[in-house]
């Protein structure tokens, strides 16, 4: 029962672990597909798993030591549970506005536009992604928020490791083709704490 136990209580930290990572690191993540909630219910799945975990615990045990596991199977399940509609709070309010721009000519490489679409504070985030499937690498390009008199318009790759961006003027940015890493970037206004930056 305990080996039981401690197996289940592993993956749930693995899985809690996991997505507080990804947490602090959004749009960085490409194998769930931009969905920065999603990681939240990794998170409620992995708690929920941990008091799983504490449950055979005190199933394991006699009598009175049986309570200090009960409290955390309680406390483990309640933070489940909020994570969990935090996780479907971050669903309602999703912003689905992430669309390809322009490929490299080999194929290798796709930019991207995270547009925040926020009324207050609109800013278009842009990126570089490999096309390698669900571990693809992605970095920051820069942002473009409408406070700057700035605007995006469109993306072309001049040569490897280099983007053309087109608006109200040209910008130029270089990336390390090899580990996709940015080597410049551009902003253009305040950029929003929610963009993954690298």
């Amino acid at each position: 029962m305990k080996t039981r136990a401690t197996a289940v209580g592993v993956v749930g930290g693995v899985l809690v672990v996991e997505a507080v990572v990804a947490l602090l690191n959004p749009l960085r993540w490409t194998w769930v597909g931009d969905r920065p909630w999603l990681w939240l219910f990794v998170a409620a799945a992995g708690f929920a798993a941990v008091g799983v975990s504490f449950l055979l615990l005190m199933l394991a045990r006699p009598g009175p030591l049986r309570v200090p596991p009960a409290l955390a199977v309680v406390c483990l399940l309640l933070v489940a549970l909020a994570v969990g509609g935090l996780g479907l709070f971050g669903l309602a309010l999703h912003d689905r506005d992430v669309r390809v721009v322009a490929r490299s000519g080999d194929g290798r490489f796709e930019i991207i536009v995270h547009d925040t679409s926020n009324v207050i504070d609109p800013v278009d985030g842009l990126y570089v992604q490999t096309t390698g499937g669900p571990f693809s690498k992605r970095a920051y390009l820069g942002c473009f928020n409408s406070e700057s008199g700035h605007s995006f318009g469109s993306a072309r790759f001049a040569e490897t490791g280099t983007v053309i961006l087109n608006g109200t003027k040209q910008w130029t940015v270089r990336f390390d083709a090899t580990d996709v890493r940015t080597v410049d970037t551009v902003e253009e206004g305040a950029c929003t704490r929610q963009l993954y930056t690298g």
